[in-house]
């Protein structure tokens, strides 16, 4: 077990072509400066990896297939407009990323673009999407955690790391509305931190479960950018804010489970699912705050009512929530983890480790508040060691 604490550290990780099977390893940078600094320096470390994964993830192939087409072209030169005047500042630091690795940033985009450029042509008949992130959080008298499987397809296997980040925004950056940051989150190589789990030095704790509505809206906000914004968040409220994205709204969807500790010590519990709003420019939402309850969620909307895609993406929610409600309601990090840890079901599991699955289980994360720390698993956590294990430092609390 490695314990991370505050000296700097940076694992350069190797990404390579051929099948190493499941490396027990967390790869973590620690960074400060600007945006496009942090994004340069993230590039430049994880060149190998970035462009191992950009060259093997087959989604990308699609979404460059999507792109050459006049629909395709069209969606990701209005999208990147709309993100050139809502984050500009994010998109230089997406630019450092691509300089540092020296990758096309269009490839970049093209991943945070994902399913609203693969879908471009055909937005408006079934698709089989696939996912298999499960989130599980418990806020009670004794204990406040949240727990995540982070799943993906097979190829973002070894292919992930961790940025804990304090951005520093240039005076140019600021007045375009850029803030300082301070966060942990893990990250699929090439793609912004937000859209897995991490936690902000304002009292955030979150994961991200992806959703997939029927209809998207290109153009508008990728999930990709509204929850790289969120962890500039200060508190739930501001976090409400950045998720409504008023003026746009999001162009797909995705749920947000958070844990919140305010300058007091009091916590609390959230889970937010968010949609394409077809009839406003700002993003549908439906917020759920839990007292004394169990937040469990998956990849399928539980309190929205819209239309979403049918297929392995809901099939394997349906499974997984079967799965996790076999278990006696959790009352502690324990129970937590061996929920996570399930492997009970043929078809689809909590912790998705079979060979031939299209979708696995690349990590899993605890957010243990007692403890103030982010343990990180590579193999079940019920049954290993956390291979890391990062501190929470709340340091923005009461700023």
């Amino acid at each position: 077990m490695i314990r991370l604490s505050f000296i700097l550290v940076v694992i350069a990780y190797l990404g390579t072509c051929e099948q190493i099977g499941r490396r027990r390893a967390v790869p973590v940078i620690y960074l400060r400066g600007s945006h496009y600094d942090v994004g340069y320096d993230v590039g430049r470390t994880f060149s190998s990896v970035i462009k191992d994964f950009i060259s093997t993830y087959a989604n990308l192939r699609d979404f460059e297939k999507e792109y050459k087409t006049d629909n395709g072209k069209q969606a990701y030169d209005k999208t990147l407009a709309n993100m050139k005047k809502r984050y500009p500042y994010y998109l230089k630091e997406m630019q450092g990323v691509a300089d540092g690795a020296k990758v096309p940033f269009y490839q970049l985009f093209l991943l945070q673009m994902d399913d609203i450029i693969g879908t471009i042509n055909d937005n408006h008949i079934p698709r089989n999407d696939t996912g298999g992130c499960s989130s599980i959080g418990i806020n009670n008298s004794e204990d406040a955690v949240l727990a995540h499987t982070e799943d993906a397809f097979s190829e973002t296997l070894n292919h992930f790391y961790i940025m804990s980040a304090h951005i520093i925004p240039t005076q140019e950056d600021k007045e375009l509305g850029a803030r300082e940051e301070r966060f942990a989150s893990l990250c699929y190589a090439g793609h912004m931190p937000g859209y897995t789990m991490g936690y902000n030095a304002n009292g955030l704790v979150f994961s991200i479960n992806t959703l997939s509505p029927m209809i998207l809206k290109a153009g508008n906000t990728p999930r990709t950018f509204i929850t790289r914004a969120l962890l500039s968040a200060k508190n739930f409220e501001d976090a409400e804010k950045i998720l409504t994205d008023e003026g746009l709204g999001a162009a797909n969807g995705c749920s947000v489970n958070m844990i919140w500790t305010d300058e007091n010590g009091q916590r609390s519990l959230y889970n937010v699912e968010m949609a394409p709003d077809l009839t406003a420019d700002k993003s549908l939402l439906n917020v759920k705050k839990f007292e004394n309850e169990v937040t469990i969620h998956t990849n399928k909307y539980l309190r929205l009512h819209l239309k979403e895609v049918d297929g392995p993406i809901i099939d394997s929610s349906n499974a997984r929530l079967d799965a996790i409600y076999k278990h006696p309601k959790p009352k502690n990090r324990e129970d937590l983890q061996n929920i996570l840890s399930d492997t009970s079901r043929q078809d689809f599991q909590v912790f998705q480790e079979k060979e031939d699955s299209e979708i696995k289980t690349i990590a899993a994360g605890i957010f243990d508040l007692g403890e103030k720390t982010w343990n990180i698993y590579i193999n079940k956590p019920n049954s290993s060691e956390p291979v890391a294990i990062l501190p929470i430092m709340f340091t923005n609390l009461g700023k």
